[in-house]
C-alpha cells in the first residue's frame, strides 16, 4: 500500500509496515501517535493523534522528541493521560529501561498471600483481575489454583533451605516445644528450633506443628519429636528442649535421652529446661486460691452482665451517670488462663463502684468491701507476675513455620 499526498510544493507520502521498514514501536509513546509514518520531502515523520504535529521518526533517532512532545507540549493530550505518561518515564537511578517479568510479579504476589494471609479463592475475584490488568495488561494473572501451586513450591524451597542451613551448622540446636488443644479437641504438638547461625545471629523457626494422638503420653510426644528431628536431619544437633513441667514431658525427655545419650552434649545430662513461664504459672495458680471467693464473685457478677444486651445497657447507663465511659462488653476471664484473670479484675476495680451499684439495683451477689480490698490486692499482686512472665517469653524474632511434608 502506498498513498501519495500532495501538499504545497512537497510531497507526502503515508506508508504501512509492510512498503517501509518504520522503527519498532515498542515505546509506550506510540500510543499517542498514528499507526503509519508519513514521509515528508523524503524525511519520515510521526503524527500526533491529538494535535496532528508531525515529528521526525528516524529508525536511529530514538524517541525522545516524541516523548517531550507528549509529556511537554500538546496541550490536546486529557491531563490524566499526560500524568500516567510522566510516570512510566520516570526511571531510578541505575535502571534502564522497565522490562516486565511475569515471574517476579508472581513471586512478589506469593510473598504478599502468605504474609498477608489470603484465601486463595481471591484470586478468582473478577475485581482483582481487573487490579492486574489495569495495572500490566500483558500480565494474564493468576487463579486460585496457580497461587495455591505457587505457595507450595515456595514453602517446599525455603523448607529445603532451611534443612540444609541446619544441617550444616557448627552449633548446637536448643527447642521449645508445647501442646495446644484446638477448637475440635484435637492436640498438636508445636516444635521450635532455637539457633545461632555463622554471622551470629539468633534466629527461631517453627520446623513443626504436628497432631499428637491422645492420650498424651510421653511416649506419644517423644515419638513426634523424634519423628521431626530424623525428618530435619539434627537429631545429633540437639543440646537442650524446653518443656513444661507436666510428668508427660518429663518421661518424653528421658527417652529422648535413652535414645540418643551418644550424641548429646554431656550424654543428656541438660536436656530438659523447665519452663519458667510456665513454673510462675503454678505459683499464681496457687496463690490465687487464697482469693478465689472474691474472683468467683467478680466472675459471676460480670458473666451475668454480659450476657444480655439489656444487662450491658442498664450496665452503661450507670457508668455514665458515674462519669465513666460506657462499655461494649465486660472482660469475662479463662479460668485456666491467670492473665485473662488479671485482667477482668483490673477492669472490675475500674468500674468498681458501676459494679456496686448494679448489683444493688439488679439484687445480684456481689464483693463486698473486703473482698474487693483483696481483688485490689490479687490485682496489684497479678500485674508484677504478668511482667515477669513478659520478661521470660520475650524475644526479638517471630518464628516462621517450616513443616516437612
Amino acid at each position: 500500500m502506498d498513498l501519495r499526498i500532495s501538499e504545497g510544493s512537497g510531497t507526502n507520502t503515508i506508508l504501512d509496515d509492510q512498503s517501509v521498514q518504520s522503527p519498532t514501536r515498542r515505546a509506550k509513546v506510540w500510543e499517542y501517535f498514528q499507526q503509519e509514518l508519513v514521509e515528508v520531502d523524503g524525511v519520515m515523520k510521526a503524527v500526533c493523534k491529538y494535535c496532528g504535529t508531525k515529528l521526525t521518526s528516524k529508525r536511529n533517532s530514538g524517541t525522545n522528541s516524541l516523548r517531550n512532545h507528549v509529556a511537554d507540549t500538546c496541550s490536546k493530550i486529557p491531563v490524566e493521560d499526560r500524568k500516567r505518561f510522566i510516570a512510566t518515564m520516570r526511571k531510578r537511578p541505575g535502571e534502564g529501561s522497565f522490562v516486565f517479568d511475569p515471574r517476579k510479579t508472581r513471586e512478589c504476589m506469593v510473598k504478599w498471600c502468605i504474609s498477608a494471609e489470603v484465601a486463595f479463592n481471591k484470586f478468582d475475584d473478577p475485581f482483582f483481575a481487573s487490579w492486574m490488568e489495569s495495572l500490566q495488561p500483558s500480565f494474564s494473572g493468576v487463579g486460585r489454583q496457580t497461587m495455591r501451586n505457587d505457595c507450595i513450591a515456595r514453602f517446599k524451597m525455603m523448607r529445603q533451605e532451611l534443612r540444609n542451613e541446619l544441617q550444616s551448622l557448627n552449633s548446637w540446636i536448643c527447642l521449645t516445644s508445647d501442646l495446644w488443644t484446638s477448637n475440635q479437641k484435637l492436640g498438636y504438638l508445636c516444635l521450635t528450633a532455637h539457633y545461632i547461625d555463622a554471622n551470629f545471629i539468633l534466629k527461631k523457626k517453627t520446623i513443626a506443628f504436628k497432631d499428637v494422638k491422645y492420650p498424651h503420653t510421653g511416649l506419644a510426644i517423644e515419638e513426634v519429636i523424634t519423628k521431626c528431628l530424623i525428618e530435619w536431619g539434627i537429631k545429633e544437633k540437639v543440646f537442650t528442649i524446653t518443656l513444661d513441667n507436666a510428668s508427660n514431658n518429663q518421661s518424653a525427655c528421658d527417652l529422648l535421652r535413652e535414645s540418643g545419650r551418644s550424641d548429646m552434649l554431656f550424654g543428656g545430662e541438660h536436656l530438659h529446661v523447665r519452663c519458667c513461664a510456665h513454673i510462675l504459672n503454678l505459683l499464681v495458680q496457687d496463690g490465687m486460691a487464697i482469693a478465689h471467693g472474691a474472683i468467683d464473685k467478680i466472675r459471676d457478677l460480670v458473666r451475668h452482665i454480659i450476657s444480655s444486651p439489656s444487662r450491658i445497657q442498664a450496665f452503661n447507663e450507670i457508668a455514665e451517670r458515674s462519669g465513666l465511659p460506657s462499655k461494649a462488653g465486660l472482660i469475662l476471664d479463662v479460668p485456666n488462663r491467670w492473665n485473662s484473670t488479671h485482667n477482668m479484675i483490673m477492669e472490675a476495680i475500674e468500674y468498681k463502684v458501676v459494679l456496686k451499684r448494679y448489683a444493688e439495683e439488679q439484687l445480684e451477689p456481689s464483693p463486698d468491701d473486703e473482698e474487693w480490698t483483696n481483688s485490689e490486692a490479687i490485682g496489684e499482686f497479678l500485674g508484677a507476675f504478668e511482667e515477669a512472665t513478659k520478661a521470660f517469653s520475650a524475644h526479638r524474632i517471630y518464628p516462621i513455620v517450616f513443616g516437612p511434608s
